[in-house]
């Protein structure tokens, strides 16, 4: 994914704008990278949900379900927070 932002930069002149293909490319990888990372998250506290909580605690099994949903739904936050910032201020040509 690295390499197809890198080979869309490298084709891209500094002193234009990014395409809309680039602009839709980077924002894709900004947002996947954000929710893999958060969701990955969310799976390790629902593993320790799951043996504190539930195991130990006697708590639901649904209990387990709820660190993933938070991990995932910060994720989509985070993402959407950073493909905004770089739609604001990156890949406008230099004045």
């Amino acid at each position: 994914m690295i390499n197809l932002v890198a080979d869309l930069l490298s084709k891209q002149d500094p002193t234009q704008p990014h395409t809309l293909l680039t602009r839709l490319v980077v924002s894709f990888c900004i947002g996947l990278a954000y929710i893999v990372l958060y969701g990955f998250y969310g799976f390790l506290a629902a593993i320790a949900v799951y043996l504190i909580g539930v195991e130990l605690m006697g708590l639901p099994l649904q209990w387990m379900f709820y660190p993933f949903i938070l991990g995932l739904l910060g994720g989509c936050w985070k993402s959407f927070l950073d493909v905004g910032d770089y739609w604001k201020n990156y890949g406008h040509p230099d004045s």
